[in-house]
């Protein structure tokens, strides 16, 4: 509930307590939330934000640019340990506070200069920070109560928030209530109050027995089996949303493992494999195949880049790193989420590879908590595969080839300096054409090194009951905003 903390599907509670400056249109222009203006200066790196003194906490206090500054350099303390610090690394001497190299906080480029003045400066030009200040995970945290209570700020009986709602009651992993903030500075929500149910297991599958229980108004996701069914039904299918998702899932090496160092052991597992028969039994049309990690809507991805050969030349590859027909290669284990179909994925991965090369494997199959655990744990332990993914935080090429690449945001541990040159000489580049040239070529590097292999593009499948109006699909993150939704 900490939005200094949270990341992956927490993010979409929190999105409905905390907001952040602004919200990043269709047409990549940014709207304006909490900010009244952001105004960069002529260095390029220097960035004035203007707040909207309109928007308060929900108890009533005025938002402050110290909030800002307080929040974005607590989310950077090391000792925070925050997922999310790795969006404010374009600023000036972050990375290197969060890394503990830089102590004197004050050596960050975060200050509040009034009131309701924040200024930033970034540690160079960064075309891309633009689009982090839309991000949902920078929002600020009340200064007084956080210092105040502690970890404890987030208990109902103490957060306070900025966003459209506020926390009433939460009972751990059963329950979620919050009611409109009657403070809110934007346009008050139509729904005054929102019933969360919190689920275990399959979430998909919980969604959908809730849905079609009458309990739960839409979902956000349908299990695969369910996906048929679904659109062959009359009624159902009416009430099935489709958004298509720059989005990308595949199965990741640990690249300190000694058993991958072998780029032709990384390829012939990538050619053995055939994504259109593994996509339609494990998705039933609720994805498409992935050539390549970056889909195509990304700046500087392209299916051009994909890796080319049989299973003929797979098995050749296998041979010629010293395993011909698979003999002798060491069994290894893929380990995955229970969510979202990817049992199914390890099983079809898991069949391909032992029909096509000779190779044995295991499955490791852990609740999706579980999971996300296991995966940040594995910064320093070691491992073997995993099916995991990455779904846009910002329309910008650095959301992808820094913050997940670069900055190992999913521990898969790939380091390539002519790879990392390329994408900090693009992160700096101004000029939008040679910034695009230099990520397709940093593009054509981890294509051809195949760190994970591509499996698919998912999209997202919501259901609603056609008496909600107005709850719009944010395309980027996947996500939604209830203050926009009513009832008929």
């Amino acid at each position: 509930m900490d939005p200094n903390l949270a990341s992956d599907f927490s993010i979409n509670i929190n999105a409905q307590l905390f907001q952040p400056l602004a919200r990043l249109g269709d047409d990549g222009q940014l709207q304006m939330l909490q900010a009244k203006s952001i105004e960069l200066g002529p260095d390029g790196r220097t960035w004035t934000i203007t707040l909207n003194p309109n928007y308060k906490w929900s108890n009533g206090e005025p938002i402050t640019a110290a909030d800002w500054e307080y929040s974005w350099k607590r989310i950077l303390n090391p000792k925070t340990a925050s997922e999310v610090a790795v969006f404010l690394s374009d600023i000036e001497n972050a990375e290197a506070y969060q890394k503990g190299t830089v102590t004197d906080v004050g050596q960050v480029g975060v200050k509040a200069t009034g009131e309701y003045t924040l200024q930033v400066v970034t540690g160079k030009i960064a075309p891309q920070f633009r689009a982090k200040l839309a991000l949902p995970y920078l929002t600020p945290v009340p200064k007084a109560v956080v210092e105040k209570f502690g970890d404890a700020w987030i208990a109902p009986e103490h957060m306070v928030s900025n966003g459209p709602y506020k926390l009433v009651s939460r009972v751990n992993d059963q329950s979620i209530v919050v009611e409109a903030n009657p403070y809110y500075g934007g346009k008050k929500a139509n729904i005054p109050r929102i019933e969360m149910t919190v689920a275990s297991g399959d979430l998909c599958a919980a969604q959908l027995r809730a849905y079609e229980a009458d309990e739960i108004d839409f979902t956000t996701c349908l299990p695969p089996q369910d996906i048929a069914r679904v659109k062959n039904d009359v009624e159902l299918s009416n009430q099935l949303n489709t958004y298509a998702l720059p989005a990308s899932e595949w199965v990741q090496y640990d690249m300190t493992n000694p058993r991958w160092g072998d780029k032709r052991i990384r390829h012939a597992l990538a050619l053995a494999i055939n994504r259109d028969e593994l996509v339609e039994a494990a998705s039933s049309g609720g994805a498409s195949p992935a050539p390549t990690v970056v889909p195509n809507s990304i700046l500087a991805g392209s299916s051009d880049d994909a890796l080319k050969g049989s299973i003929d030349e797979a098995r050749k590859l296998l041979a010629a790193a010293g395993y011909p027909d698979g003999k002798g290669f060491p069994q290894f284990t893929i380990t995955t989420s229970s969510d979202r179909g990817r049992p199914l994925v390890a099983q079809i991965l898991q069949q391909m590879w032992l029909e096509n090369l000779g190779i044995q494997s295991t499955i490791s199959v852990l609740e999706e908590n579980a999971y996300r655990a296991w995966v940040h744990s594995r910064k320093a332990e070691k491992y073997d595969m995993a099916i995991n993914g990455w779904w846009s935080d910002y329309a910008d090429p650095a959301n992808w080839y820094s913050d997940l690449i670069i900055s190992d945001f999913r521990q898969n541990h790939f380091s390539n300096n002519d790879f990392t040159a390329l994408v900090e000489k693009a992160n700096a580049e101004p000029d939008p054409s040679k910034r695009q040239e230099l990520f397709r070529s940093a593009n054509k590097i981890l294509e051809d090194e195949q760190p994970m292999i591509a499996i698919d593009y998912p999209t997202s499948l919501w259901m609603m009951k056609p008496r909600i109006r107005g709850l719009k699909h944010e395309g980027t993150l996947d996500m939604y905003h209830v203050e926009e939704a009513s009832f008929q």
